[in-house]
């Protein structure tokens, strides 16, 4: 059984900049789809260079979470409580993954080319898709962009709610520059 009661400095690392990435592509990404076209070729540079490396990072944290598993729950926790915390994370995975994927669909029915900057990756080249699911793909994309935001503002809220009102803890095991303790 797993006697780790907190993360990581790298799993704090990962968790903080993937947070910093996802919120700066939540920000800045809503209604690109709306934007001139001029102006779309440099917000997809943007937006490309960073949901490929949210892409990259979400990964690394798979392979990592998989090798290392979870820290435990506090015993104080209910089983409900429990179970929509594992809810909640592994619905963050599944949707940040289907999001991407929607995405890289939706670059091969753009217009102009969707380079990622940093990485030179044209998503659009790929052509993976038929132009004609594009209002299909934007519609999936632009619904998976809320089911993101529902779940990280339950993410975000139980956090804070177990760091004001039970105060075991759960928060502060994942905020950088605390130390990792170990059950005995």
């Amino acid at each position: 059984m797993n006697k780790k009661s907190s993360y990581g400095k790298f799993d704090k690392f990962l968790h903080w900049f993937m947070a910093l990435n996802i919120f700066a592509t939540l920000i800045f990404s809503k209604g690109m789809s709306t934007l001139p076209d001029e102006q779309k070729l440099v917000e997809y540079g943007d937006h490309g260079l960073s949901v490929t490396t949210i892409a990259i990072c979400l990964l690394i944290r798979i392979f990592w979470r998989a090798r290392e598993g979870f820290p435990s729950l506090p015993a104080t926790m209910s089983e409900l409580q429990k179970f929509l915390a594992k809810l909640v994370h592994y619905g963050l995975y599944s949707v940040f993954i289907a999001q991407i994927c929607i995405g890289v669909f939706l670059a091969s029915t753009t217009k102009q080319d969707f380079i990622a900057k940093g990485y030179n990756i044209n998503y659009s080249s790929f052509n993976l898709v038929s132009d004609s699911l594009y209002d299909n793909l934007i519609f999936a994309h632009i619904t998976g962009y809320w089911i993101i935001v529902v779940l990280l503002v339950a993410h975000i809220g139980a956090a804070i709610k177990h760091h004001l009102i039970d105060k075991d803890g759960v928060l502060t095991r994942m905020l950088p520059f605390t130390r990792a303790k170990e059950d005995s």
